[in-house]
């Protein structure tokens, strides 16, 4: 009998502008009508399946914004409007945002879509959004707003509201009418999400753990120094050390989670698996018993009883703390790999490994619960109703909680190494120039109100140490820097300074003026044509098989993308190519070239 735990980690940063209140971006509205409702769905329908669902508590304040009608994201905003009165700039956004699916798997398949997007160009670089709305029809932009919406809902919306149904099944031609009806199934959804959850909770079938408050990287907000710990050569910011703020983001995210389940959780993901001994010793003191990190973690730590193997197939204790090491590979597969795989030969597939672990053990499955089912086919059904249906007297889903209360731990931890679940350190998020910048500035704001707290009122310093708690939150980091690129890197960054300048006014003081400045650089902005080149970092093992699984096979490698330059004279050769990707492992040199869309590469 081999037992598994399945952690689905439900994540979403504060969208929210500190000053408007107001989502700048719709993540958390179109999730919920995919991977939040689906998770919940396919457990429902599959009793023997248990998982523990770990939410970002910065999520679920969102989902309750969008509850209670508070909330309406941008997006939101403007497909509301009648598209006849919609000004230049926001057909525009139209544009540029509602093409943000998985094109192969849900715009590619539907004509109409399709016929969009050739119509605006999948190149974004080289179009004109201004220019190119203003050859689209009302019509057009009804149909593609429509179909944008149509995307991101999941295989329980579809099953469970007939309206999401008809309209797939119409493809073009939708109303304005049609457009606020299918919103306002955007909204029903999103307000169920935490009741259908709790039921969920409640039978048994769920185990609700939480990460800290606002998805920081607790380590570093202890002490921005331990990064050297992992990192000894890392050129770091001037130090951040507030323990305290580690402590306050794990209690109001432990609250948060309690106000809504009815329970207070006795679990936790800390956010990107970043752990540290200190981090350990803050879980233990406000109640948490167990808590998740990566392999490679326990792979770097010091056990008590020396020449001891780290099997990653248990849980550990270290100190009053039992810690879960996720298995990498089979994580991984299930985030990056069975996605083009047929459902039952994937979910075979897992089986198998599963049961090739060592003798009674305990296998920890954890990762992202939301992003990968857009790359699935069918939102993920086939692949999870597989995977559920395969639970049996000799492979079963436990929880967490229960495990450890009907065996404890035997292996103990003498010190846990300070890492997180990527490269088991902390680069992602400390010691790149933009990700120090933004280190610096929250450090001075964070000095900044610890100086005028004797000064202040009780309410307004909680509001200006509740802009502290969001743009502490990890997901501005992960995007400065060189790891990871995205179309919005230029909403979270103004976000992030959005927040460390709330800081300074609600305390009365005027913000530094480098938080008027992007701290991102120009290329991250994709509409920017500058050509970027960029050395490997460090060994990469990926994937050969053709397809791009996710940034992470590739993450370290070198790249280069040429410029798009208009105008030029000069010949641009690899017209066929958007962008080159090579880096090596011991054994091997890795080289990839990515297709532009629509390029003919057939020789």
């Amino acid at each position: 009998m081999t037992r598994v735990v399945l952690l689905w980690h439900l994540h979403q940063p504060e969208y929210r502008d500190p000053v408007s209140g107001q989502p700048i971006l719709p993540w958390v509205r179109l999730h919920a009508t995919r991977a939040y409702n689906d998770m919940a769905a396919a457990l429902e329908r599959n009793e023997r399946a248990r998982a523990v669902a770990n939410w970002a508590p910065s999520l679920l304040l969102q989902l309750e914004a969008y509850a209670s009608g508070a909330a309406v994201d941008s997006d939101e905003q403007i497909a509301r409007k009648p598209v006849d009165s919609l000004t230049a700039a926001e057909r525009a956004h139209v544009l540029r945002q509602d093409f943000s699916v998985d094109w192969d798997v849900w715009l590619k398949p539907v004509p109409r879509y399709r016929e969009l997007l050739a119509k605006r160009g999948t190149e974004m670089a080289r179009v004109d959004l201004l220019r190119a709305q203003e050859g689209f029809s009302t019509h057009e932009l009804i149909d593609l707003q429509v179909h944008f919406i149509l995307a991101w809902m999941g295989f329980a919306a579809r099953r469970e509201h007939k309206l999401v149904a008809e309209l797939a099944r119409k493809e073009r031609g939708f109303t304005e009418a049609e457009k606020t009806q299918l919103l306002d199934v955007s909204r029903k959804i999103a307000a169920g999400i935490v009741p259908r959850w709790r039921a969920l909770a409640r039978r048994g079938s769920v185990e609700i753990s939480c990460s800290p408050m606002f998805h920081p990287i607790l380590p570093l907000l202890v002490d921005s120094d331990s990064a050297r710990r992992a990192m000894p050569d890392a050129a770091l910011p001037p130090r951040f050390h507030f323990p305290e703020d580690a402590r306050e983001q794990i209690r109001r995210g432990l609250s948060r989670a309690e106000r809504d389940f009815g329970a207070r959780p006795t679990g936790m993901w800390p956010s990107e698996g970043a752990v540290s001994p200190e981090v350990l010793q803050i879980l233990a003191s406000e109640g948490v018993r167990w808590c998740a990190t990566d392999q490679g973690n326990l792979e770097r730590s010091e056990l008590e009883k020396p020449g001891e193997k780290p099997l990653h197939h248990k849980p550990w204790m270290c100190g009053e703390v039992a810690v879960f090491f996720r298995d990498r590979e089979l994580s991984d597969r299930v985030g990056f790999r069975y996605s083009k795989m047929e459902a039952h030969e994937a979910a075979n597939d897992l089986r198998a490994r599963i049961a090739a672990a060592e003798k009674d053990a305990i296998v920890t499955i954890a990762l992202d619960g939301e992003n990968p089912w857009e790359h699935y086919p069918s939102s993920g059904e086939p692949f999870l109703d597989a995977l559920y249906g395969s639970f049996d007297d000799k492979l079963i889903a436990v929880l967490p909680r229960e495990e450890i209360a009907a065996r404890p731990p035997g292996g103990r931890i003498a010190k846990i190494h300070s890492g997180s679940w990527i490269d088991s350190n902390f680069r992602v998020w400390i010691g790149h120039p933009e990700d120090n910048q933004a280190w610096t500035l929250l450090g001075q704001a964070r000095t900044a109100l610890e100086r005028a707290r004797p000064e202040r009122p009780p309410e307004v310093f909680e509001k200006a140490y509740e802009a502290v708690l969001a743009a502490e939150g990890s997901d501005w980091f992960w995007w400065y820097g060189d790891d990871f690129t995205t179309e919005n890197a230029p909403e979270f960054d103004a976000l992030f300074r959005r927040n460390v300048e709330q800081v300074f006014r609600h305390i009365g003081m005027t913000p530094p003026e480098r938080l008027a400045r992007p701290i991102i650089a120009p290329y991250k902005d994709k509409s920017q044509a500058a050509a970027i080149s960029l050395p490997p970092r460090r060994l990469i093992h990926p994937l050969i098989d053709g397809y791009s699984r996710s940034y992470f096979e590739w993450n370290g490698a070198g790249f280069y993308r040429p410029g798009s330059a208009a105008g030029s004279s000069m010949y641009q050769g690899g017209e066929a190519f958007s962008q080159l990707w090579y880096g090596f492992s011991l054994a091997d040199l890795y080289v990839r070239l990515d297709p532009k869309h629509g390029a003919d590469i057939s020789g």
